[in-house]
């Protein structure tokens, strides 16, 4: 313990409350100190020693001592006692202080504290209270939304589908990420920043050009709202982007599968109809290929009077609203499942009506009108990663290599050789724009046995 001379002139007791009653040596040679055989270590680490069960916080008040280093030798045993008949220090130090207004400066733990790595004038960290419960979409938006209520922030929250709150969060924490490693703040970026952004991207995580302009969509969206517009026109941003489209060019698109393949698996593959797990997997492929919409849509089916209509004959799906091209002006048109009286493995009516039943008692445990439920665990409705399993096991038994959204571009390229009408491949397959078809999903078909088309099972209704 420090002498009370370099204590700013006060005595250490004088800093505490009387009623703490803190043991205070004084001594009139700085070269005495108390000390503990066994250990040589600068003067500062003494307290430490004494006090080892004693984590101090920022908040406890003990005046920062000053050693005179010029008088100040090697550390000796002390022939002085400690007086014995005082409180036990841990209960000494533990115990509140004073209220009285103290000149003396406390001394601040930096190792549990940590060092800020921002200047003062920044926002909080990332991790900070921006990333609490009001969700993804409002974290560099925390500004603009002061004073807004939580029915407000719920009305503008559902704005956003819940699958593109996952993709964006990827991109988000990348972004994060590296305005971290470079001391940067990720709220309020600007246009170099952001196109120094983009360039790493491409040089170091080697992403496509596709993957990179999602990144800058994310930044651009989920930072300040009052400069969105300025970082996606910003000339270097702008720039940056054209250097890697040219880097990559655009390749051909390699030939899709044939899903006459997986037609005739199907059609030759026996299902135990009574298995819950194997109906419902066989149900989501065929619904897939008659259709050739979307993983996500299957989500959407409901089994209730107000979204399913069985008239003995045909079955009507009235899809609830969430697909990816809903909006207040568009919705997802119906779907109109036609009976195959051929294949009863190609009857998507009869699956439809199969698996209704099956996971009827499942279903209305948890009251939960979902055509697709989990198989395990608690029953609830089945998601787009739930569903994109089962039908991966049926393609992986049907030795076609490929992943389940695959299905999608491989039917609507089915439809397109065989010579159906442009805007019904675009009714059927939900597309909003023809353009996105003919880019991305027309594609070339590899070669294989001929049969029946599936699609034919399948009518987009109104």
């Amino acid at each position: 313990m420090a002498s009370s001379t370099c204590l700013h002139g006060e005595d250490i007791s004088q800093v505490w409350h009387p009623g703490n009653r803190s043991i205070c040596v004084q001594s009139g040679q700085r070269s005495s100190q108390l000390r503990v055989a066994g250990f040589d270590r600068h003067p500062s680490d003494i307290p430490q020693y004494l006090f080892p069960a004693v984590e101090l916080s920022p908040c406890v008040g003990v005046s920062t001592t000053i050693y005179d280093t010029q008088g100040a030798g090697p550390s000796q045993l002390g022939d002085r006692a400690v007086p014995v008949n005082r409180p036990p220090v841990e209960s000494s130090f533990l115990a509140g202080r004073s209220q009285s207004p103290s000149s003396s400066i406390s001394v601040v733990d930096h190792q549990s504290q940590g060092v800020s790595n921002r200047h003062h004038d920044r926002p909080a960290s990332p991790q900070g209270p921006r990333d609490g419960a009001r969700g993804l979409e409002v974290w560099g938006w925390a500004e603009s939304l002061t004073g807004w209520n939580e029915d407000q922030i719920r009305l503008l929250r559902s704005s956003w589908r819940t699958s593109t709150l996952k993709t964006y969060k990827v991109a988000w924490d990348r972004w994060v990420s590296w305005s971290k490693k470079y001391n940067l703040d990720p709220f309020h970026p600007t246009g170099p920043m952001v196109a120094r952004y983009l360039a790493d991207l491409y040089l170091i995580n080697k992403l496509s050009y596709n993957t990179i302009l999602l990144h800058k969509s994310v930044v651009a969206t989920l930072c300040n709202a009052e400069d969105a517009g300025q970082i996606s026109s910003h000339t270097l941003v702008k720039h940056v982007l054209k250097s890697i489209a040219l880097k990559k060019p655009v390749t051909h698109k390699p030939p899709v599968w044939n899903i006459d393949t997986l037609t005739s698996f199907l059609s030759s593959n026996t299902v135990d109809e009574n298995n819950p797990f194997a109906a419902s997997r066989h149900t989501a492929t065929l619904l897939l290929l008659c259709s050739g919409r979307r993983v996500h849509d299957l989500t959407l089916l409901l089994v209730d009077s107000d979204h399913c209509v069985d008239d003995g004959s045909n079955i009507i799906l009235k899809p609830m609203f969430g697909s990816k091209t809903d909006s207040d002006t568009h919705r997802q048109s119906g779907w109109r499942l036609l009976p195959n009286t051929t294949c009863k493995n190609l009857d998507p009516v009869f699956w439809v009506r199969k698996l209704i039943d099956l996971l009827k008692d499942r279903r209305d445990s948890v009251n939960c009108p979902n055509l697709f439920i989990n198989i395990r665990g608690k029953a609830k409705a089945a998601s787009r990663t739930v569903i994109a399993g089962w039908v991966k096991t049926v393609l992986t038994e049907a030795g076609i290599p490929v992943t389940p959204g695959s299905l999608r571009s491989a039917v609507s390229s089915k439809n397109w050789s065989d010579n159906f009408p442009l805007d019904e491949i675009l009714s059927r397959g939900n597309w909003k724009s023809k353009d996105t078809f003919t880019r991305f999903y027309r594609r070339e078909i590899v070669p294989a046995s001929a049969s029946n088309s599936i699609t034919r099972m399948f009518n987009p209704a109104d």
